[in-house]
């Protein structure tokens, strides 16, 4: 591809194929770790047109976690300049990204209270900060400055200052945060002067022809937040004190309007990034649920923006540029915006991995052995780890073969794919189904295995992913016909349900219940607990709350279900009973793993292998690592 106008001077690019800044979780109190740097490798392999590391905190109060990568004191920079040699080594130009947290970091982490533009309460940490004072906010620029110069010194080839997400920038932008009487808070433009200043003292530490980037929220859409309409009014500022790239996002995260989850449409937000291209004259990146080059293309075809800026898609594939490259799209493994790998584990303090790609984040230990082997292998069960098996054994070398009992591979997960906006699990059966068929693996659908089946098959090797079967809770009544389980409700889509009333309020009975609600006359969920959703992931939760909300489904907590009649259940709570009309009854707990084909095969003395857990059945992440783990490290 051509190198890209015009970048061609500034910082020349491959193609338009940004990865973003990530906070991965790898460093060790802010050091470059060797897995930090196996991670970057094995995506700089592939050559996307530029990598963006981060965060990288510029000084000890602007740290929300010892596991960021560390640019605040000039001890990092030889950990930095190895990370940056290791993704120079493919041609690959880097950019530092330069973090401070501001009250978006917790006193527990930095040791004193978090700081910001002034002392309001923060929903995120729940803690309130202090504001920090006249000489504190210049020796916090200054600290920027320090850190660009280091990036310099370390050999990156760009530097991008966040000023995005509810940072401490956006927390001195937004009136939200910003309550301040001084020269740094009243109008929006004496608001914006730290973030213009903070720009003013990069450019000078770099000098004039080094690339700044700057990354931004182009809608905070929070109350009292900075609009797409302040921020173009704010950006040309921005290019006047030295910004040559634009990098524009959305939301705080704080933000409840969905930003990256999977009901967010693909492509979403790119109206922001192109309302501010129209007010600059400088490359500008598109971001926030792109994770195919379909949509990619599509918003470069509008001619508005310059690149593509990417995160997750590049963790769970990171082959994705050049799959793109080379006409290969098809085969890219796609990122499904579920977050439980990325996002919510940065939220719980673990290190960033991806549910579809085991690799991710265990590149420096993970891989998957070829062999010459002429063995033959059967894996029971299509779901999401009978696949993952099956394509990890394919790659080894082996003759696999794989059987359903249904007629369409996927499992629960399929089932997954039917509750609304929630149909990106479907793209990775799509993948899946396309991967073993490259793989040459044999799939047999419609067919139920048995013991007897197998020992006839002389398989060398048996592994078994035979899926989960609901647990009916000791309830009288629940033999009536009128009681399904969520994978009867999922299978039979075209039932009308009257009165609908779900037991159990998990993610299984959250999604059930935004299933039936156009199924229904009326949906309410019964929960025994205090919570519900508390097995959703932290990033989404609060989505399936607020989605339940707008389509009227009535929560009932802390209430205990004594009988069912086939009408009416009857429920208890703080001592009192009451009655409650369920034309149909959905039940949501544990699932149990179907072991009918193991004690068959016990019989006939074959030995098996177990790919699924009971308690794995609605963890992803498990369900896919743990059958992983174990084709890739199998040996008879």
């Amino acid at each position: 591809m051509k190198l890209l106008e015009p970048l061609e001077e500034l910082l020349p690019l491959r193609n338009r194929m940004v990865f973003l800044a990530t906070h991965l979780g790898y460093c060790e109190e802010g050091f470059v770790s060797d897995r930090l740097v196996r991670f970057y490798q094995e995506r700089a392999k592939y050559q996307p047109g530029l990598i963006i590391v981060g965060g990288c905190f510029t000084e000890h109060l602007g740290m929300s976690s010892p596991s960021m990568v560390g640019i605040s004191n000039d001890a990092h920079i030889s950990g930095l300049g190895r990370l940056v040699d290791s993704i120079h080594q493919f041609g690959v130009p880097v950019a530092a990204q330069l973090y401070h947290a501001g009250r978006y970091t917790h006193s527990l982490v930095i040791g004193e209270q978090a700081v910001s533009a002034s002392a309001v309460k923060c929903r995120l940490t729940r803690e309130t900060p202090r504001a920090l004072n006249i000489d504190e906010i210049e020796n916090t620029i200054r600290n920027f400055g320090l850190a660009a110069k280091r990036a310099k010194k370390a050999g990156f080839d760009a530097v991008e200052i966040l000023g995005s997400a509810g940072y401490i920038l956006n927390q001195f932008l937004a009136k939200a945060t910003n309550k301040r009487d001084d020269e740094y808070g009243g109008d929006f433009q004496s608001r914006a002067k730290f973030p213009l200043e903070v720009v003013y003292a990069v450019r000078k530490a770099v000098g004039p022809s080094y690339p700044v980037m700057y990354r931004i929220s182009g809608e905070d859409f929070i109350p009292e937040g900075v609009t797409l309409d302040d921020n173009k009014i704010l950006v040309p500022q921005l290019v006047e004190a030295g910004v040559d790239i634009l990098d524009v996002t959305g939301g705080w995260h704080e933000t409840r309007v969905p930003q990256i989850t999977m009901d967010v449409p693909r492509g979403h937000y790119a109206y922001l990034a192109e309302g501010l291209a129209e007010v600059v004259d400088i490359p500008v990146i598109a971001c926030n649920r792109i994770n195919s080059p379909t949509i990619a293309e599509k918003i470069l075809s509008r001619g508005k923006v310059d690149l593509i800026g990417m995160s997750r898609a590049f963790i769970a594939d990171p082959a994705f540029p050049e799959k793109v490259r080379t006409g290969r799209t098809k085969i890219i493994r796609p990122c499904v915006a579920c977050n439980q790998g990325c996002l919510d584990r940065v939220f719980l303090n673990k290190p960033v991995t991806c549910i579809l790609n085991a690799e991710a984040s265990f590149e420096n230990v993970r891989s998957i052995p070829y062999t010459d082997s002429s063995e033959k292998i059967a894996v029971v069960g299509a779901g999401p780890s009978g696949l993952e098996a099956a394509r990890v054994l394919a790659e080894r070398g082996f003759e696999v073969h794989l059987f359903e009992s249904r007629k369409q591979i996927g499992g629960l997960l399929r089932f997954a794919a039917r509750t609304p906006k929630r149909g990106e699990f479907l793209s990775y059966i799509t993948y899946m189904k396309r991967e073993l068929k490259r793989l040459g693996v044999k799939i047999h659908l419609n067919s139920p295995c048995t013991a007897e089946m197998l020992e006839q098959g002389q398989y060398d090797s048996i592994f078994l992913a035979t899926g989960f079967i609901p647990v009916l809770p000791e309830i009288e009544g629940l033999e009536s016909p009128k009681v399904l389980s969520v994978i009867d409700l999922l299978e039979n889509q075209n039932i009308h349900l009257g009165q609908t009333v779900i037991l159990g309020g998990n993610h299984l009975g959250c999604s059930a219940a935004l299933f039936a609600i156009s199924r229904s006359d009326s949906v309410q969920i019964i929960e025994s607990s205090s919570r519900i959703g508390d097995d959703i992931g932290l990033t989404s939760r609060w989505i399936f709350i607020k989605a339940l909300e707008e389509m009227n489904v009535v929560i009932q907590k802390e209430v205990d279900v004594n009988q069912y009649t086939g009408n009416y259940l009857m429920l208890s709570r703080d001592g009192s009973t009451s009655m409650l009309l369920a034309d149909t009854l959905i039940v949501a707990g544990s699932l149990e793993r179907i072991d009918r084909l193991a004690t068959g095969l016990e019989k006939l003395d074959l030995d098996f292998i177990f790919l699924t857990e009971n308690n794995n059945a609605m963890n992803l992440l498990s369900t896919i690592h743990s059958a992983y783990k174990i084709a890739s490290e199998y040996k008879r």
